[in-house]
């Protein structure tokens, strides 16, 4: 039996190459978030004066906003340099490149003031912005959002509010994961030249906002059925430490 010619015959297809930067930026970029909250449990210097550290923080807070003249910023700036030289490198990148990020665009908002005749003094704003911003960068750094949140309920801040900020950042990590596999998977079948990337990129985002309204069904009805009535217990240090945090 012969076979046809166009069996016998080798395929040279070639797919066209397409630009893929905007996919590969949204993959990176969503895998860094997933692992910095992955990696607020892990690897954290001491917890168990996290109630300490907030309170410095609001002080540090409270004089920088407070503050008229450059001779106090530049004082913080000096201990916050300081303090950065005994991190190590990875820290002082992430710390420095969100209050810079901060810092130029409080810059943008206040340059048409300054060129309206408002005067030098309009560009303590963005040095107050570097500040506040590399300070709070410091203390997520340093301890875990579980430390952190049982430092505010020890502060007896409202119970709602601890409930929305650990259900909000526990949200953020189940639907970054969600959209870094759902990208992964969009680019591995990505052959040839797409012309509809933005139908592509809008499909990834309506099925998280769909996975998202699943999922706050979900937990609406696990509260019910396990009857949270809106308070925390608090774990004992020998059970936290058996769970892992």
């Amino acid at each position: 039996m012969e076979l046809p010619n166009w069996v016998l015959q080798e395929e040279t297809y070639q797919p066209d190459r397409d630009r893929d930067a905007f996919l590969s930026r949204s993959l990176l970029r969503i895998l860094a978030v997933v692992l910095s909250l992955r990696a607020q449990g892990r690897g954290r210097t001491k917890q168990r004066h996290a109630g300490l550290a907030l309170l410095l923080l609001f002080l540090w807070l409270l004089l920088t906003v407070t503050a008229q003249n450059t001779l106090v910023l530049l004082t913080e700036l000096a201990v916050t340099l300081v303090y950065l030289v005994f991190c190590d490198g990875r820290t002082i990148r992430r710390v420095l490149a969100t209050g810079c990020a901060a810092a130029l665009f409080s810059l943008l908002l206040v340059l048409p003031a300054l060129f309206f005749g408002s005067g030098a003094r309009v560009l303590l704003l963005p040095g107050k912005t570097f500040l506040t911003m590399c300070a709070g960068s410091i203390l997520a750094e340093r301890y875990a959002w579980h430390a952190l949140t049982a430092a505010l309920a020890a502060a007896h801040l409202p119970q709602i509010a601890i409930f929305l900020l650990d259900t909000t950042l526990r949200s953020i990590l189940l639907l970054g994961e969600q959209a870094e596999q759902m990208l992964t998977a969009l680019k591995l079948r990505s052959v040839g030249h797409n012309h509809r990337k933005g139908r592509a990129v809008s499909g990834v985002l309506g099925a998280l906002f769909l996975r998202s309204q699943a999922m706050s069904e979900e937990m609406a009805e696990a509260m019910t059925c396990r009857c949270f009535t809106g308070t925390y217990g608090r774990q004992k240090r020998e059970e936290a430490e058996h769970a892992g945090l």
